[in-house]
């Protein structure tokens, strides 16, 4: 397997990670199981990372082991992206940002748990969690846009582009738009006073 086809499939990967990840995070707050583990990053300290599977515990573990699985991902990404997408720049670039929002997310998920879940925190962790999914996201489009059918990509071009907008009205046609044969910005002549 060649360097880019890692790349893009490491990308992919950590871009379905993080979704799992996220969706584990809202199960967590939802269930109201934020403080199962009161330690971080053990889960009832004295080194405890292997807490009985059970309970809220279960619930929050699983999304610190998912976020940890996910940061190993990223670490992968990130290492693939220098070591083989030097020539693609923003394919590099979104992957060292992508390691720098996993880093910080992971601290503040620790700062979640020493806050005991102050509403601003976790505003500010979900917020970055959002972001990070965002760039996982268009970093595996970008990386996997080469690959994609043909027709997918003619699909998305033909998406973009503006139509005419139509009525909807029966009978009524929609407001005439500025005509490109006849700049409306032209400077209106004005007559003389007359003199009375």
């Amino acid at each position: 397997m060649r360097g880019h086809d890692l790349f893009r499939f490491a990308a992919v990967v950590a871009c379905v990670l993080c979704y799992t990840t996220i969706i584990l995070g809202g199960n967590v707050i939802t269930t109201g199981n934020g403080l199962a583990c009161p330690d971080w990053p053990s889960c009832f300290g004295n080194g405890n990372y292997l807490p009985a599977f059970s309970g809220g515990a279960a619930v929050e573990w699983s999304h610190r082991v998912a976020a940890f699985v996910l940061s190993v991902s990223v670490l992968l990404l990130t290492f693939l992206g220098v070591a083989f997408e030097r020539g693609r720049r923003a394919l590099l670039r979104l992957s060292i940002v992508s390691l720098a929002l996993v880093v910080a997310e992971a601290l503040l998920g620790g700062l979640v748990i020493e806050t005991s879940l102050l509403a601003g925190v976790v505003l500010v962790h979900l917020a970055l969690a959002t972001a990070l999914f965002g760039v996982l996201l268009i970093l595996a489009l970008l990386a996997n846009l080469r690959e994609m059918p043909r027709r997918w990509v003619d699909w998305a071009r033909k998406a973009a582009e503006e139509e005419p907008v139509r009525s909807k009205v029966p009978g009524m046609t929609p407001a005439p738009g500025p005509n490109p044969a006849r700049p409306t910005d032209r400077p209106v002549a004005m007559s003389a006073p007359r003199e009375g």
